[in-house]
């Protein structure tokens, strides 16, 4: 699970097709993929020039575009991509929707279970509490998800 920069990290592991821990040991015999991903206004596109800034704190001042699409969750998503929860605000200036729209296309492409949530309002402050608006569902909304899929008893 992650918020805005936080869901570009937990999109990324969960796009992760490899262990790159290296480390040999008990924990070797359990799966470094998550489960299921929930993402919350989460930044997906590091080619985005509106978030230029992301990009150069994720990548470091010489980044390149073949390592921004290296890095930029909507490329990544496969088949064994694990089914994903997205909620999002249409007018969030910060991350604007079309981050989450583009990840939502690479699960459709891919065939990946998902619920795609895209409030009105909510700007870049979709939390835990507090949620302004109609946005202040997408807990139950979430929690119905995992039962349904039975991620959760």
């Amino acid at each position: 699970m992650g918020t805005s920069a936080g869901g570009h990290l937990a999109a990324l592991l969960g796009t992760e097709n490899q262990d790159l821990t290296g480390v040999n040991d008990s924990l070797r015999l359990v799966s470094f993929r998550p489960d299921f991903m929930i993402l919350i206004s989460p930044l997906i596109d590091l080619s985005d020039s509106a978030n230029k800034e992301s990009a150069r704190q994720f990548l470091g001042k010489e980044n390149s575009p073949a390592q921004m699409g290296k890095y930029s969750a909507q490329n990544r998503v496969t088949s064994q991509t694990p089914p994903c929860f997205i909620v999002q605000a249409l007018n969030d200036a910060v991350v604007p929707p079309h981050h989450s729209v583009l990840f939502l296309e690479g699960l459709l492409k891919n065939n990946v279970s998902c619920s795609f949530h895209l409030f009105p309002f909510g700007a870049h402050k979709i939390g835990a509490n507090n949620n302004p608006g109609s946005t202040g569902q997408w807990k139950q909304l979430c929690e119905a998800w995992l039962t349904e899929m039975e991620l959760v008893k």
